[in-house]
């Protein structure tokens, strides 16, 4: 059998729907096709951070009732070896979504799956990708289904979502770096505890000893997300832990002797490792999520940053298929990579699995310091990104930057908001004078009465412009008061 389409994503995880959710937003042509016959149980990558929730914002997913669902993460205390706790509040004052929640990975899949059927998509279960051929006009890509039926589909791009045991990334030859920690590894458990702290609502407790790390979430039903990394007694065993086993290290991590854990759900047991593609494109082929890059899943910044991964990818690919050159989508490396190597390197700087030499009390405070702001992955910026120009020195955001939520008056007139505009995934210019009709693909605006100060502008002179870019990037900041100068860095960079 034979057929065609414009894009397949190989893997339907939150990467892989996120993606899909962005391609249909679009009217992108797309299959979307998940080696499992069911979706992966377990609440697995549970925390979902600010700047994950104003994607899903933008993406058209109501956030409203994910919340309902949740726990609002309010409070990290540390308990650093011996020393004085120390409490982290995770509240961020500006943006919509000022707290972090915690929710089960399968929730997070449901919402986006629900999302993608609104717009018309779905999920092709029990089909595995098992080969590809590319050449300078698309790829040939050999699916397989579960009574062994093998189809080719000719894509014009395919897309790796797959997790970090991709077909796709193998097939190409990209190398795979990566870092293991050695002589460590991670159990965990979801369950009742008894006897075991756990502070006010939303109050996660991390405790750091000579033998380990200990985690402890709570979760919405009630349980709470033990996990602990510590020193590995047998790298061979490959089992499940029991709840005896993890029991034995949350009271002595802890400190707390009269644990004990009840209907526990979802052990897991595995050895840890950060890794990186040396590249997440090759040709008409690209890596987005764990197919891209895995971190040790301890940070609860893996499924977030792979989110973005995909909302970075999905309207530059769909811009190339509507007619922007292809090197559009050569900037998703020049952006993400850099993300991605951060990321595993704060990682491995805080990673402690009672093996070695531990590290201080205090160089603990000070990590978690600096960490406190990239957390929630609004820190993160596009400045060197040659998709950012900026003249503009005054105070605000740069080009580059997250552009905050501002209110804003429409082309005719009437009141609106930026990520009322960026739901239409589109770009939006906030000009001088909002003309309608300035550029196809272009919603034209300008700034309401006093939303300077409370976008934090600091009131930049009159007839500044900034072109922000569909994920909500601020891609043009210019000081000539020129609507003209922005539409042509746009029309450079989409059409050549």
């Amino acid at each position: 059998m034979a057929s065609e389409t414009e894009v397949v994503v190989v893997g339907a995880g939150p990467v892989g729907l996120a993606l899909a959710v962005e391609l249909a937003r679009r009217r992108v042509e797309f299959r979307l096709v998940d080696r499992r016959e069911q979706p992966r149980p377990g609440t697995r990558g549970c925390t979902v951070w600010q700047r994950t929730l104003e994607t899903f914002d933008l993406m058209g997913l109501p956030v409203a009732d994910f919340r309902a669902r949740a726990v609002e993460y309010r409070r990290r205390v540390y308990h650093p070896f011996g020393g004085p706790e120390l409490a982290v509040d995770l509240r961020e004052e500006e943006g919509p979504y000022p707290l972090p929640l915690l929710i089960g990975q399968q929730e997070t899949e449901r919402a986006l799956t629900e999302r993608l059927r609104e717009l018309g998509g779905g999920i092709e279960r029990g089909v595995r990708a098992v080969a590809l051929a590319q050449d300078a006009d698309g790829v040939s890509l050999t699916l397989e289904r579960a009574d062994a039926a093998r189809e080719t589909v000719r894509a014009g791009w395919v897309i790796s979502a797959e997790g970090s045991h991709g077909v796709v990334r193998e097939a190409l030859g990209i190398p795979w770096q990566s870092t293991r920690f050695d002589g460590t590894q991670l159990v965990q458990v979801d369950a009742f505890a008894h006897g075991l702290p756990s502070g006010g609502p939303g109050e996660a407790h991390l405790y750091l000893t000579g033998d380990g790390f200990l985690g402890n979430l709570p979760l919405p039903d009630g349980r709470r997300r033990l996990f602990a990394a510590v020193a590995d007694p047998d790298p061979d065993n490959r089992l499940a832990p029991s709840v005896e086993e993890v029991e034995a290290y949350v009271r002595k991590l802890s400190g707390a002797a009269d644990v004990r854990l009840e209907s526990p759900l979802y052990n897991w047991r595995v050895r840890l490792h950060n890794s990186v593609a040396a590249r997440f494109r090759e040709g008409r082929c690209l890596l987005v999520g764990d197919a891209a890059r895995t971190v040790m899943p301890v940070t609860a910044q893996g499924m977030n940053t792979g989110i973005q991964d995909a909302f970075n990818l999905g309207w530059k690919l769909a811009a190339v298929l509507a007619g922007a050159p292809d090197r559009l989508l050569d900037t998703y490396e020049a952006e993400r990579m850099p993300v991605a190597h951060d990321l595993l390197a704060r990682t491995r700087r805080s990673f402690w699995g009672g093996v070695g030499t531990p590290p201080t009390a205090e160089a603990v405070a000070a990590g978690v310091g600096k960490q406190q702001r990239a957390r929630g992955e609004k820190a993160v910026d596009y400045r060197s990104s040659p998709l950012s120009r900026q003249s503009a020195q005054h105070p605000g955001p740069a080009a580059g930057d997250r552009a905050p939520q501002v209110a804003l008056l429409g082309a005719d007139g009437t009141a609106t908001t930026l990520y009322d505009e960026l739901r239409h995934g589109q770009w939006v210019l906030v000009g001088t004078a909002a003309t309608p009709g300035a550029l196809p693909g272009v919603r034209a605006t300008r700034l309401a009465a006093g939303a300077h100060e409370t976008a934090g502008y600091h009131t930049p002179p009159p007839g500044e412009v900034l072109l922000i870019r569909p994920d909500g990037y601020v891609g043009y900041r210019g000081a000539s008061g020129r609507d003209e100068d922005a539409l042509g860095h746009l029309a450079r960079v989409l059409g050549g």
